[in-house]
């Protein structure tokens, strides 16, 4: 689990990073702060995954409630965006909360199941 936890918050880091850095090859037309948000999420992951070293236990708790808390930024712009019709998928930034969304989504859910089944194998 700690090099899944590893693999998201490098690729949520550099998703923000190439989100704010490379803002003109995205046809921004200025940096923005908000397109650092994955990379927000994801360093406290890597921070997590770093603990894990010493404390699996408590460290992939960490990883994974900045992971909860990422996908549930992302869907709370996705599903009221879908539903008013405001989201406009020609845009990057529409991409970069999609992408943030899924990883975030997806390494919670192999969390979970990772907890599970350390749960079953204690009896």
């Amino acid at each position: 689990m700690k090099n899944l936890t590893y693999i998201c918050s490098f690729i949520l880091i550099a998703l923000g990073a190439f989100g704010y850095f490379g803002y003109e090859l995205l046809g921004a037309t200025k940096q923005s702060i908000t397109a650092l948000i994955p990379a927000f999420v994801g360093i406290p992951m890597l921070i997590g995954g770093l603990v894990a070293n010493k404390s699996v236990k408590i460290g992939i708790h960490i990883a994974v409630l900045f992971s909860f808390l990422g996908a549930l930024a992302g869907l709370g712009r996705l599903i009221p965006g879908s539903i008013k019709g405001s989201i406009d998928w020609a845009k990057p930034s529409s991409f970069f909360i999609l992408a943030m969304t899924l990883i975030c989504l997806f390494y919670t859910v192999m969390a979970v199941r990772s907890f599970i089944a350390a749960r079953k194998a204690r009896g």
